[in-house]
């Protein structure tokens, strides 16, 4: 059974706006295969002005919705917040830029603590735990891939030392000489795997991004079905 396919758009305006949009995507990838050129400068102000209207209108109809229409509905405390907020319009003025430093260090002490309050238990406790629980023992002694007995001992040894050696290489009270050398050595090539692992992570993001825009080229004109 074939599945339906969208037909390509025949509404002139929606067409304009397919071809506007490969436009400016070539434009944008214009910079990495060529150089900054005035053809991306101006598909980048498009997108940085384009970006601030939507921002502007968002955090405006935010502000009406959130704050405006219960203030008048008689919920008189938000005129607390709306004061605060206001007052961090002053760090545009140089001689008044003081008065912004309260309603910031009050965004910045309540969000330290709401932070303190919720982060602790999934990204820390939750993570040690994981780390000394150690997995169940198992019969099966050949198969050593993540999912069986063994491969689960496996990760969990390899996990744990890599993260003894690792934090062992971030002990700078403690110079690396003697026995702990050697494990300051292994940390250090701990670090570089994982930050190797993200760094392919990223590259295969990059060409995902890549594969879908040359797909959506392909719909634009038509050679594949849209």
């Amino acid at each position: 059974m074939i599945a339906n396919v969208a037909a390509y758009p025949s509404d002139p305006l929606v067409i304009l706006g397919i071809w506007v949009a490969l436009f400016l995507m070539l434009a944008i990838y214009s910079y990495p295969l060529y150089k900054e050129n005035p053809v991306y400068r101006f598909a980048e102000h498009i997108f940085v002005a384009t970006a601030l209207a939507i921002g502007i209108i968002v955090n405006l109809t935010s502000l009406r919705n959130s704050a405006w229409t219960p203030l008048v509905g008689g919920n008189y405390l938000l005129i607390i917040p709306i004061i605060l907020g206001f007052c961090m319009y002053f760090l545009l003025i140089p001689k008044q830029r003081w008065v912004s430093r309260y309603p910031i260090a009050i965004l910045v002490g309540s969000s330290l603590g709401l932070g303190i309050a919720s982060n602790p238990l999934p990204s820390i406790i939750t993570q040690v735990i994981s780390t000394i629980t150690a997995p169940k023992a198992g019969t099966a002694v050949w198969a050593w891939f993540p999912g069986s007995p063994t491969g689960d001992w496996f990760s969990f040894v390899f996990v744990a030392v890599g993260l003894i050696c690792s934090m062992t290489y971030f002990l700078l009270t403690y110079e690396h000489t003697g026995p702990v050398k050697p494990v300051t050595i292994a940390g250090r090539y701990f670090i570089m795997l994982a930050l190797g692992a993200y760094f392919g992570n990223t590259v295969l993001f990059r060409f995902s991004m890549l594969a879908e825009r040359g797909q959506y080229i392909l719909r634009v004109l038509g050679l594949v079905p849209y």
